[in-house]
């Protein structure tokens, strides 16, 4: 392990305790409606969706995204949405503070629910973005995969204890 807490093993990083930001592919199969906190009963269509956030708390990365994975009390907005909507894939970038400027980037070009997941940050308008078809989803990747995230992927399906970032940074379906 190197001092920044990055180990290296066949062309992946393993994730242990390093800090970044990281974005949640999510797929909603039918409209729903649901309750978020403050923001009140909001409308989420059929369709992707995709949550940017970042961490640089106390932990590290693979425990905050292992944990919209668990069964949880509902603290952050992503959290009363995560009953209904399912995450599909999870892309991270170390040590990097990029939540706003990806957050920005993504509200300039895509639709997105206002002030949702946000109210850390004063300035910016949203962290999830409403991706309509897979053609905004694979726009969406090439923005996240231009800035430099790569694909996170658990070592097993069952434990996060292992987790490493595919290099490839490829979407499962080529898209």
């Amino acid at each position: 392990m190197t001092a920044l807490g990055k180990a290296y093993f066949k062309g992946r990083i393993l994730l242990s305790l390093l800090k970044g930001t990281y974005v949640l592919l999510l797929e909603n199969i039918h409209a729903v409606d649901i309750k978020v906190g403050s923001l009140d009963q909001l409308r989420f269509d059929k369709g992707f969706y995709a949550y940017v956030g970042s961490m640089f708390g106390p932990g590290e990365l693979k425990a905050r995204i292992g944990r919209y994975f668990a069964v949880k009390r509902r603290h952050w907005h992503i959290d009363y949405i995560l009953d209904h909507i399912k995450i599909f894939e999870v892309y991270v970038l170390p040590e990097k503070d990029y939540e706003s400027r990806l957050a920005k980037a993504a509200v300039r070009r895509f639709k997105y629910v206002k002030d949702f997941g946000c109210s850390d940050r004063k300035n910016d308008v949203s962290h999830l973005i409403c991706l309509r078809s897979e053609r905004e989803l694979g726009a969406f990747l090439k923005l996240v995969g231009s800035l430099g995230f790569k694909r996170f992927e658990p070592s097993s399906e069952t434990s996060l204890d292992r987790c490493y970032v595919d290099e490839c940074g490829k979407h499962k379906n080529n898209i």
